[in-house]
């Protein structure tokens, strides 16, 4: 017997334990067409689909002395129609070995002689050509490879190092595959259609433990110093969610009510303080499995802080991996506001434990049947656990739907459904339009089907797609389904395959009837282009509010005018309830003012969620040229009575966009004008404890209020601050919001030049990100030109958070300098960023949207004629825009802004004489 004979024999007695589910699935594939009614290309990445993979079983060396590991990839794959060639996704591997060979249950395998391997470079695939046809069977293909662990990048198998609090140098590697880099770390077949069920089998060094997708079966000695960590067999799963871990972290644990065990990992100090994020962890999959009525399908779920992470978060199966600040997150450093978003955060990656794994979309065109569900039902989840936010509807819109909006209401958005093709085109379909555009479109579905046909279509789509493939044609029957009084199948394409949204005009013809007309929404027609197969229309959801009566039977509306009877008269009329529907409302003078009155009086008939939806309606129409800004601007005069969250938050970040776009004494102006509105509400704030242990929405209000009364030189923010002394975050049990304390040694750098000194001292000392972070943000809120140069400088040898994070602070201060500094280090930023998910997009539109000249426009667009923005070309593209838009603004608005301040400033003097 030949030593690869004896090779091949005991590979097959080690493969085919795990095979015998793989071989009940070989008949259930057929020859179907994949063609999906929703896509506008019929594209669906480069294997062709007559080779399936069945299984795979994958064995590792990993070596993290010198970041190298070596394996052997097995994989059973089913053939249904001949074949010349094995096409297999592989990028960057040193392959030392590759043989096929037939697959007979319970029998050993015949070789298959390999004449050929190619690399096909350009379509990152390893063609395997055997000597003879393949003809449909089942076959075993063997690749044997070698790799090192990435360093400079967050995509792949990637090692990150650090030390811990005694100076110890702590090591890990970890992946990070979605949507298309598992082939960078071992050959698979990496699109999102091929799923199979996966066993892994894992050599490492004993002082560190692996985790993968499966629970471990075995962790057994292999020669001293080393172990084998043998993972049981996964589901059917996709590869961009499979997920290997090689760590010396501790844990602590639950148990899900089904009886999941439930482990978060992290460093023994970090652990000490994250029990927040296991419990949420554990009550959102206990509220999910109970919502979706379908079972949990792994054995246990693990959540994994990663060092160097280039998202927030990601759903492998199984095993949740997530910065450190949001799986570890710590309520004695982190804010308020970063608590928010780590319950949604950790929310959303448990809901794709069904959406997104149990059920993959077919192809990247389908995206939003996993990221957009989850954007719904990570609220879902949310105001289930917890009772001091309103997720649904006061998150959803206030950081959601208008961020999802402002995106779509741009000549280069692009349609829900879009097919790409090329991976930058993959990479750019995670943005605005997916999460909170899509988010929000499922939030309308929801509202239209209603809240128990809803919760059947999901249960449905999710038992009977279990383990396989959907597209939103499969989704939208099944919402149809449940809804046979809506045609919401035709509904649901218009938002879904076109882009953009309407902005739909309400006027009152009498008192008992309301003329609704409806018109594409773009902040600016020019380059607009009529490409729609539906011309721009939609199937408008009508829910309105009167002095009379709440209405939120939801009436379709299918014509460009309609007329709407109302069923009692009335004297006003708000469309549109809590903006659960995905349009903006626009209505005469006369009915905004009659708003604008109803506020004044009694501004608590409207909801919260209708509050902001007001505003945000009246600064995107403003945006648009469609309204003059003045109106808005005595509109938010309501404002000093509002004492809810939403409401200020949009109200507080439009005056300091306002700000950035004003001259000193144009400024002083606006200053009045906003301490007068906030000056009730900040009294009222001030009242109330510093605790982090509070409610989170006093928190997030204490927090805005007082940031804003900082701003604008309020007194009574002043004294606040001043009053706190010391302030402590030593425990769990007292202490003072992050928030707050962060707002103390700010007004106290601003105030104090020695301060501000000492904080530049101690910064490179700094080991603490959280800390460095924190630091970087005081320190970069100075007028000094010089340091704030010598910041940037500093920032670059610093971590990549800190690197985005002085950029973002300094771009919205002095957008020249930071995009000046940004032009002459391009080469090291796209170098570190360029192949990123979503940073180097969100650099390129950071350092770009605050310019204001048609100079500075014209000098960006002549640098990226010569150099390219790799995945930045949406922040890029978007930014261009926004340019454009701030100069159109100081040509048709400041003025008028301008004099609207100065003459409030008079008013207000004369009022105080």
């Amino acid at each position: 017997m030949t030593r690869r004979t004896r090779e091949l024999l005991c590979l097959f007695v080690l493969f085919h334990c795990t095979v015998k589910a793989a071989e009940e699935q070989i008949v259930e594939f057929s020859n179907e067409s994949d063609v999906d009614p929703f896509a506008e290309s019929l594209y669906t990445g480069n294997i062709p689909p007559f080779i399936k993979p069945l299984h795979y079983s994958i064995i590792l060396k990993i070596n993290m002395r010198d970041w190298l590991y070596s394996g052997r990839v097995h994989v059973l794959i089913n053939i249904t129609e001949p074949c010349d060639q094995i096409p297999i996704h592989s990028v960057g591997l040193n392959i030392t070995d590759v043989f096929v060979a037939t697959y007979v249950p319970k029998e050993r395998g015949r070789r298959v002689p390999v004449i050929e391997v190619l690399e096909d470079k350009t379509e990152e695939l390893l063609r395997i050509f055997p000597r003879r046809l393949l003809y449909e069977g089942v076959y075993q293909l063997f690749i044997d490879f070698k790799n090192v662990f990435v360093s400079d990048s967050f995509w792949g198998f990637y090692q990150s190092s650090w030390p811990d609090e005694k100076g110890w140098e702590n090591k890990m590697v970890s992946t990070q595959f979605s949507p298309y880099w598992a082939r960078h770390a071992w050959p698979c077949f990496d699109e999102p259609k091929f799923k199979a069920t996966f066993k892994f089998f894992v050599e490492h060094e004993s002082q560190y433990y692996a985790l993968s997708n499966g629970a471990v079966e075995s962790r057994e000695p292999i020669r001293a110093g080393w172990i084998r960590t043998t993972f049981e067999r996964t589901p059917d799963m996709s590869t961009y969610v499979t997920a290997m871990i090689i760590t010396n972290y501790r844990e602590i644990k639950g148990r899900s009510q089904s009886g999941t065990p439930v482990k978060l990992y992290g460093s023994y100090t970090k652990l000490q303080r994250s029990r927040k994020m296991l419990d949420t962890t554990i009550k959102s999959l206990d509220f999910l499995e109970d919502y979706f009525g379908v079972q949990y399908p792994m054995s246990k779920l693990d959540v994994v802080p990663v060092k160097r992470f280039g998202v927030a978060a990601m759903e492998n199966w199984g095993l949740i991996t997530a910065r450190e600040d949001i799986a570890n997150f710590d309520p004695l450093v982190h804010s308020a506001q970063w608590e928010l978003q780590a319950r949604v955060i950790m929310a959303h990656e448990v809901a794709h434990m069904w959406f997104g794994d149990l059920v993959t979309p077919h192809w990247w065109d389908n995206i939003i049947l996993k990221e957009s569900t989850v954007s719904w039902f990570m609220v879902f989840a949310c105001d289930a656990i917890f009772d001091d936010f309103d997720f649904s509807d006061e998150y959803m819109v206030t950081y959601e739907l208008i961020r999802g909006m402002d995106k779509d209401s741009s000549v280069n958005s692009r349609a829900a459904i879009t097919n790409p093709e090329f991976q930058t085109e993959i990479m750019n379909m995670f943005d605005e339009i997916t999460y909170q555009r899509g988010g929000n479109l499922f939030r309308m579905f929801y509202h239209i089907v209603g809240a128990e046909s809803f919760r059947a279509a999901v249960h449905n789509y999710l038992i009977e797609k279990a383990y396989g493939t959907a597209t939103m044609s499969d989704m939208t029957q099944y919402l149809q389904d449940a809804t046979p009084e809506y045609d919401i199948k035709s509904l649901i394409e218009r938002y879904t395959l076109q882009k953009n949204f309407p902005v739909v005009h309400v006027r009152m013809l009498n008192r008992t009837h309301v003329l609704v007309t409806q018109e594409r929404f773009l902040f600016t027609n020019k380059e607009a282009v009529n490409d729609s197969p539906y011309n721009y229309t939609w199937h408008i959801p009508f829910t309105y509010t009167t002095d009379a009566e709440r209405v939120d039977k939801v009436i379709i509306l299918t014509e460009r005018e309609n007329i709407v009877e109302l069923n009692k008269p009335a004297t006003w009329i708000k469309a549109n309830n809590d903006f659960r529907m995905y349009y903006i409302t626009n209505y005469d003078l006369v009915g905004w003012k009659k708003l604008y009155h109803q506020l004044i009086s009694d501004h608590t008939v409207f909801t919260t969620t209708d509050r902001i939806q007001l505003l945000s309606d009246l600064l995107k129409l403003v945006t648009a040229d469609k309204l003059d800004i003045t109106f808005p601007l005595q509109f938010l005069t309501y404002m000093k009575r509002e004492t809810e969250f939403g409401p200020w938050k949009l109200a507080t970040e439009h005056w300091h966009e306002l700000m950035n776009k004003m001259s000193p004494a144009e400024k002083f102006a606006a200053k009045i004008y906003a301490r007068d509105l906030i000056d009730e509400a900040l009294k009222d704030v001030v009242q109330l404890n510093t605790s982090f242990n509070k409610p989170i929405k006093e928190r997030l209000l204490q927090f805005i209020l007082v940031d804003t009364g900082i701003a604008v030189d309020h007194p009574v923010a002043d004294e606040f601050i001043d009053k706190l002394g010391n302030t402590s975050r030593n425990t769990l049990e007292e202490g003072t919001e992050p928030g707050i304390v962060y707002l103390q040694k700010l007004r106290k750098a601003q105030t104090n030049k020695n301060y501000w000194n000492e904080l530049l001292e101690t910064l490179p000392k700094l080991k603490d990100a959280d800390e460095i972070m924190e630091t970087y943000q005081i320190l970069c809120d100075t007028n000094n030109v010089t340091a704030l140069k010598e910041l940037l400088e500093s920032s670059l040898k610093g971590s990549e958070d800190t690197q985005q994070a002085v950029l973002d602070i300094i771009s919205k201060t002095r957008p020249d300098i930071a995009w000046q500094f940004f032009r002459r280090n391009y080469d090291t930023y796209f170098e570190k960023y360029g192949d990123s998910l979503f940073t180097m997009s969100y650099i390129l539109q950071t350092v770009t949207e605050q310019l204001n000249s048609n100079e500075m426009y014209n000098e960006v667009k002549s640098f990226f004629k010569t150099n390219k923005p790799g995945t930045g070309e949406p922040g890029l593209t978007a930014g261009l825009e926004q340019i454009a838009e701030n100069i159109r603004w100081k040509k048709n608005h400041r003025h008028k802004c301008r004099n609207f301040f100065f003459t409030y400033a008079r008013k207000h003097a004369k009022g105080k004489n």
